[in-house]
């Protein structure tokens, strides 16, 4: 009996562990494409989408939807508030670029390490894929490389939920 009742439990917490819960329109008016996220992770409204954040505040992650012309600007200006506004010191020499596929959906990724004054060395990254004609979603991560294990795979159903929003 006590086998069964244990074993019921740790099968009911696997449905809750930190799954996948809420959905994000991405951007909220006209959206592109939807991700979702877990409620843990607290999504709050940007001006350009959504940033969630880790619960244990060592992964940070925007989510916005730009056309591909805009890219180059909203890359400077997000690289600008993590180095002026936040502090994060990157390594340009660091640099690294990967293209993949995960979840059926083609990504490019570029990436440097960094180190913040509070939090210590963190990979620093944007992440690409295409959510409609034109229109790019791009992420803005930093997370401490003492971390990235612990929050990769749910990193990954994060960035496997996304999906392209039908015109």
């Amino acid at each position: 009996m006590k086998k069964s009742v244990l074993a019921a439990a740790l099968i009911l917490s696997l449905f809750t562990s930190p799954g996948i819960s809420g959905t994000l329109e991405i951007p909220k008016r006209k959206p592109a494409c939807t991700v979702k996220v877990p409620d843990s992770w607290e999504p709050e409204d940007t001006d350009k989408g959504y940033a969630i954040e880790s619960p244990d505040k060592v992964a940070t992650v925007f989510l916005e939807v730009t056309s591909k012309k805009g890219i180059d600007d909203l890359l400077s200006e997000n690289i600008d508030w993590l180095t002026e506004d936040q502090g994060v010191k990157m390594d340009a020499a660091s640099k690294k670029e990967q293209d993949f596929e995960l979840a059926g959906r083609k990504w490019s990724r570029i990436s440097w390490d960094g180190k913040s004054k509070e939090w210590g060395p963190a990979v620093i990254g944007f992440l690409f894929t295409e959510v409609a004609k034109g229109k790019l979603l791009t992420v803005t991560y930093w997370i401490t490389k003492k971390d990235a294990d612990k929050h990769m795979p749910t990193l990954e159903k994060i960035f496997s939920s996304v999906k392209a929003v039908e015109e």
